[in-house]
């Protein structure tokens, strides 16, 4: 038997490619799992990106590591004294702080349990857990897990049959599959907000939208999953391929809480598909005019086209939503539907974004090119339809093979990865695969090119918005407007300039 008393959930340092923002938002993962253990346990929680958000390392390769450094979370991991250490792995770059981390652990304390969960360790466990330092891996979501794993471990129970847990034992890897997910998510307890050093991020201010109408804002989740199947997703294999939600009154009730005792006036929804059910989304905006909660609200993880309606939106426009981010992905309907696979109509986007505008909602979205199959006339097809559409701001990304995709599956199927490809080192402005109709650097130049025309119309169209949005940023993160300036558009501009004059 072990006993079990203290606790420490981690957030690792972030990465990000040069010159872009450097999020820094309420880890809610390691924030849930929290809520969960605190009942039984002495509970700590150290975001490392946002109490070491003004230290950067450049990593080359266009990359930068920002967060805490490895000697002062070591520091932290002995004072505090942990049994456990669990870490969560957002995103596939993360992973080296993590290996780190895990390493440090056992410095300080070889008997210190690690337990690492998030998106890669649960779609790649066997090649994780080849890392020395590394324990367990909860697969998929841990708030039943976790739990049900300390307890055996702390009864000396043997735990080799628990659902979704990957282990190492005599030098063996064993991965359980998950088979089972909660349903009812209103038995959960709300996100352990009061173990977050909530302060930090009104001051550091670069929430994933990038920019917000307030300082004092939150992200919230009210559902999980998605019933779409685009092929660049694989959050909807995290979730199980299963849409499951919290009920309109205990999301209401989340928001009060954060309006009420942290003085939230901005909730950014972070859903995969806050709308599908729509007389949900109905009751949540509707309760959000009736409690008089007086909030801005956006969607910056983005909003399902293919369930909104004019009715909704203006119910949506009434409770406070100020700015939706549109995931459209492509500006070809071909491409849409027969290789993402995204149950969404183009025609009707348009009309859609117009009367998103005339409700004067600023309407940002996200494209993704150089899918297997997409043609270079397809993908300049994607810039036209943004720039048709007249949207407030976008997101351009290259197509990147991540684990639990679909479209992993395929490029490896095809062949189509490049040799040296590396799940840690990917980059959302590079492309870790080439195909018959493009190599990844025709890819790369027609993405700088065609993004910095797009934002130069954004600039010209609307030039004091362009201000406005961007100024806030300006103050809180000179450094990284520069660089953005300076690594991605100052060349764009350059070799633009030089053609024309030839």
């Amino acid at each position: 038997m072990q006993p079990i008393e203290k606790i420490l959930l981690i957030y690792p340092q972030s990465v990000t490619t040069v010159g872009h923002p450097r999020l820094c938002a309420h880890p809610l993962g390691i924030a849930c799992l929290g809520a969960v253990l605190k009942k039984d346990y002495r509970v700590k929680l150290l975001d490392a990106t946002a109490e070491g958000n003004r230290n950067f390392e450049n990593l080359g390769n266009g990359m930068v590591r920002y967060g805490l450094l490895d000697e002062e979370i070591k520091k932290r991991i002995a004072e505090y004294s942990p049994n456990v250490v669990g870490i969560t792995c957002l995103i596939s770059s993360q992973l080296p702080f993590i290996r780190k981390i895990c390493q440090l652990t056992k410095e300080v304390n070889r008997k210190t349990i690690t337990i690492i969960g998030g998106t890669h360790p649960s779609f790649l466990p066997k090649e994780v857990l080849r890392e020395k330092g590394i324990d367990f891996i909860i697969l998929g979501e841990g708030e039943d897990t976790l739990p049900g794993l300390l307890k055996r471990l702390e009864r000396g129970q043997d735990f080799a049959d628990l659902d979704g847990i990957a282990f190492k034992r005599d030098d063996q890897i064993q991965v359980n599959p998950r088979t089972r997910y909660i349903e009812e998510l209103d038995r959960l307890p709300f996100p352990a907000w009061e173990l977050l050093p909530m302060e930090k991020y009104s001051k550091i201010n670069i929430p994933m939208s990038v920019t917000c109408k307030s300082r004092h804002w939150a992200p919230i989740i009210t559902s999980r999953g998605c019933p779409a199947k685009c092929i660049f997703c694989s959050s909807v294999n995290f979730w199980g391929h299963h849409y499951r939600t919290h009920s309109a009154k205990n999301v209401l009730d989340e928001i009060e809480l954060l309006v009420k005792e942290y003085k939230i006036k901005e909730i950014q929804f972070c859903d995969d598909n806050l709308v599908f059910d729509k007389k949900r989304a109905k009751e949540i905006f509707q309760g959000i005019i009736d409690r008089r909660l007086k909030i801005f609200w956006n969607t910056p993880n983005g909003i399902a086209l293919w369930r909104l309606d004019e009715e909704l939106l203006e119910l949506m426009k009434a409770s406070g939503c100020y700015e939706l981010t549109l995931a459209i992905e492509s500006g070809d309907q071909e491409v849409l539907s027969k290789i993402i696979k995204k149950p969404l109509n183009l025609a009707r986007v348009e009309s859609l974004t117009r009367a998103i505008q005339r409700l004067k909602i600023r309407t940002h979205s996200f494209f993704i090119i150089g899918f297997p199959g997409e043609t270079k006339e397809q993908i300049r097809r994607t810039f036209s339809f943004a720039k048709k559409l007249r949207l407030t701001s976008a997101f351009f990304f290259i197509a990147n093979p991540l684990p639990g995709s679909k479209l992993y599956e395929i490029c490896k199927e095809k062949g189509y990865i490049k040799d040296d490809f590396d799940f840690e080192a990917i980059s959302y402005s590079k492309s870790n695969y080439e195909t018959p109709e493009f190599t990844s650097q025709e890819l790369e130049n027609i993405m700088d090119k065609e993004d910095f025309n797009f934002h130069l119309s954004v600039l010209f169209r609307n030039p004091i918005f362009f201000i406005q949005r961007y100024l806030l940023f300006l103050i809180v993160n000179p450094l990284s407007l520069f660089e953005l300036f300076r690594y991605r558009y100052f060349p764009v501009f350059r070799t633009l300039f030089r053609k024309r004059k030839t």
